[in-house]
């Protein structure tokens, strides 16, 4: 709806523009402003909502996890196996302290 908005236009008929300025290339450039959005959909999204309320059975608070496609449903972590202890972790080598290889090619 409001993608396809008409160009806002002047009393004499001229489009309206406004200058915006790019931090990227440290100048400005005009845009042409389109017509103010309408939100004549807002009455029918609200009237929905509270149609789908009141034909809701159940509480609205309570957790629903039905979803078919939620990896938790699969498995808790991603690798598919149990995550090590973070002490254990946290007690590996460090990638940052190890020293170089030297190269072989000498």
């Amino acid at each position: 709806m409001h993608l396809f908005r008409k160009l806002k236009t002047k009393k004499d008929g001229g489009l309206v523009g406004h200058r915006k300025f790019s931090k990227r290339t440290d100048k400005y450039h005009a845009e042409v402003v389109k017509e103010e959005k309408q939100y004549s959909y807002f009455p029918y999204m609200a009237a929905r909502m509270l149609f789908t309320r009141k034909e809701f059975q159940g509480i609205f608070s309570s957790r629903s996890d039905v979803d078919e496609f939620n990896p938790k449903q699969i498995s808790p972590t991603l690798g598919m196996k149990e995550a090590p202890p973070t002490e254990q972790l946290l007690k590996a080598p460090s990638r940052f302290s190890m020293k170089p290889k030297e190269s072989e090619d000498k």
